[in-house]
């Protein structure tokens, strides 16, 4: 998996422990989000160091620490983060479509339409 030009070991979203820490990696992501979105006069730099510290921290929980630093070196650039936080977003969501395809192949309905034919 290559996430910013930087090459890592692929994330195989289907074992059961990576999707364990990917899912507990996310909802840290989103809970920062939310606490930064509802804080009230929060400045940009805040914002910026916020969401930023929880995309690392995400890097660091799902594929070790230090992670980070090979990923962003020591760059805190909000625009570069997302688009890393999206390459994984992305790479995971293109795992389970290849699931759902292969699960859809034998679905109960699937299997009907067969029968019918």
């Amino acid at each position: 998996m290559k996430i910013n030009n930087v090459e890592l070991e692929d994330m195989d979203i289907m074992d059961v422990d990576v999707a364990e820490k990917y899912e507990v990696a996310l909802g840290k992501v989103q809970n920062e989000a939310q606490k930064i979105k509802e804080t009230e006069g929060i400045t940009l730099s805040s914002i910026i160091r916020g969401q930023c510290n929880a995309v690392f921290d995400f890097f660091n929980n799902i594929c070790g620490d230090g992670t980070d630093k090979k990923i962003f070196g020591n760059k805190v650039n909000l625009i570069i983060c997302l688009k890393a936080f999206d390459e994984v977003i992305e790479y995971v969501n293109e795992q389970q479509k290849e699931i759902e395809k292969l699960t859809n192949k034998y679905s109960p309905n699937r299997a009907q339409k067969r029968a019918q034919k």
